[in-house]
């Protein structure tokens, strides 16, 4: 057996680290997540995914603020394994770190490298509009991401699918790599290829501004931030001056708006975020271009809610605009 140190923060690496002791050929030895964090509205602190996962497998679990703290380094070395596996961590790995594994290390990313490098690939590829994905087994090298690749695994992206769902595919997708590819390769029996410069592009961290939608953007564009959002941020619009999450959207097109009697005003007269069709089961809002309805939203301080549910206990009515914030 190989003996591993696993690194990793998320769900997706979770699963990733299931699939490794799954195998006969690892030998997980410790695990390193990152440090408790508070979070939430009353910043609790909470544990990451694997912290919480590993405190059952009765192994060394370790949680450096840095990966280069001179003692962590020195518990690590202890352990003497020769190879390190990353998955989703969220942290740049430094030389000082990496050099304790001279078998080198490896990281699984979900992306088809070198397409969405970086801290969020899912989520970009989503809000790009991209109908393809995957995963990619990978050297880990000097630079974020661009290390030879040892193997990918694609599949589609449905147009309404959201994050939650293509990381589902993403868990599946990293089976075979771990646990097929990522032995072959460590028995020299796979010669990893050099990533095409040219085609690389960057999945940067989703910031905070970022989630508020602009409806003066395409529906379709609207569309897809609410899907590649829903697991963390959310993308989010104003309503009676308070923020108002939402989940879930459908495009909607002008034979729509014609059929629904929404645009018997002059189209330059309606403005981005108004209210064009409303009735007890549907919110369909203007959009830079076509229309975007409503399907699953949150109140602040209330549940998610069906948008019927949502209509049953708010007054709006048509012609009023969504996305004005309060005083």
């Amino acid at each position: 057996m190989t003996p591993v140190i696993f690194i990793g923060t998320s769900d997706f690496s979770v699963k990733c680290l299931e699939y490794l002791l799954e195998s006969e050929y690892f030998k997980i030895q410790a695990i390193v997540t990152v440090p408790d964090r508070q979070r939430g509205r009353g910043m609790k602190w909470q544990n990451s995914a694997v912290k919480v996962f590993s405190e059952k497998l009765n192994k060394p679990i370790f949680t450096p603020e840095k990966l280069s703290e001179e003692s962590f380094l020195k518990e690590i070395s202890k352990i003497r394994s020769h190879f390190a596996i990353v998955c989703a961590y969220g942290k740049i790995l430094p030389k000082t770190f990496l050099k304790l594994f001279p078998k080198q290390s490896v990281n699984i990313h979900p992306s088809l490298l070198p397409l969405w490098r970086g801290a969020a690939p899912i989520e970009r590829c989503l809000m790009n509009g991209d109908n393809e994905t995957g995963v990619s087994l990978q050297c880990i090298g000097e630079r974020l991401d661009a290390g030879d690749i040892i193997g990918k695994v694609s599949f589609p992206i449905e147009e309404d699918e959201t994050a939650k769902e293509v990381y589902k595919k993403a868990e599946k997708a990293s089976k075979k790599l771990l646990q097929e590819d990522l032995v072959s390769y460590l028995k020299g029996e796979l010669n990893p290829q050099a990533q095409l410069e040219e085609q690389a592009c960057y999945a940067h961290k989703i910031e905070k501004k970022e989630a508020e939608i602009d409806w003066s953007e395409s529906a379709l564009k609207i569309h897809n931030k609410v899907r590649a959002l829903v697991l963390d941020l959310q993308a989010f619009t104003f309503f009676n001056g308070q923020r108002l999450k939402i989940y879930k959207t459908k495009v909607l097109d002008i034979s729509f708006l014609q059929k629904e009697k929404a645009l018997d005003k002059s189209l330059s007269l309606i403005s981005a975020g108004e209210v064009v069709v409303l009735d007890k089961s549907q919110l369909v809002l203007s959009c830079g271009t076509l229309a975007l309805s409503l399907l699953e939203v949150q109140r602040e301080g209330r549940k998610k809610q069906k948008i019927e549910e949502f209509l049953k206990g708010v007054s709006i009515k048509l012609g009023d605009t969504l996305g004005v914030k309060g005083d």
